[in-house]
């Protein structure tokens, strides 16, 4: 006698991207679903699958990271077996576009980059530039902030600098200025 499953699973092939950007989260997520403990992570595209829903059913999954905190999100399976879904993460930006206005205005104004381990140090030129443009290169090391909080910060101070120097500051500044 042969039992055929008339509740056929449904795979979920699902991706995440950053509120902010519209792009891959800079690092890894957990998601976690409550009803199964089903737990899968990203890969370095922001992908993942998960393949033990059941059909006509809603489900609460939980995205969990560092840099984005954790996001609970219901979603409901339809009768398909296969559906694609797109949810969007907020990173915990300590600063933004806002911030950079601000600090430009304070006069302490920053460039943000992403070093490693040992971080390139500043070469007079580099301490020149900051000298001349009112700022500091800022290198995070190997534990930095949410990469779109660095770009959204990185691309206002450029636009600020800009403004008030037009585009002579651009063969002076430091190449590895996170700029995406």
């Amino acid at each position: 006698m042969t039992i055929i499953n008339l509740n056929a699973q449904v795979k979920l092939e699902g991706k995440i991207i950053s509120a902010k950007t519209k792009l891959n989260p800079s690092e890894e997520i957990v998601i976690t679903v409550k009803e199964t403990k089903e737990i899968v992570f990203t890969d370095s595209l922001g992908n993942f699958t998960l393949s033990k829903l059941d059909k006509n059913r809603r489900y609460s999954i939980e995205l969990t990271s560092f840099l984005y905190g954790k996001v609970n999100i219901e979603f409901e399976t339809q009768s398909n077996n296969q559906i694609q879904k797109t949810f969007e993460v907020d990173a915990n930006c300590d600063f933004d576009s806002e911030t950079a206005r601000s600090e430009w205005k304070n006069k302490t104004a920053k460039l943000y980059l992403i070093g490693s381990i040992a971080p390139i140090a500043n070469s007079k030129n580099d301490k020149k530039f900051e000298k001349k443009y009112n700022l500091k290169y800022f290198d995070f090391g190997c534990t930095p902030a949410p990469l779109e909080c660095i770009i959204e910060y990185n691309k206002q101070i450029l636009r600020l600098m800009e403004m008030e120097y037009g585009e002579k500051w651009k063969k002076e500044i430091r190449k590895d200025v996170v700029l995406n």
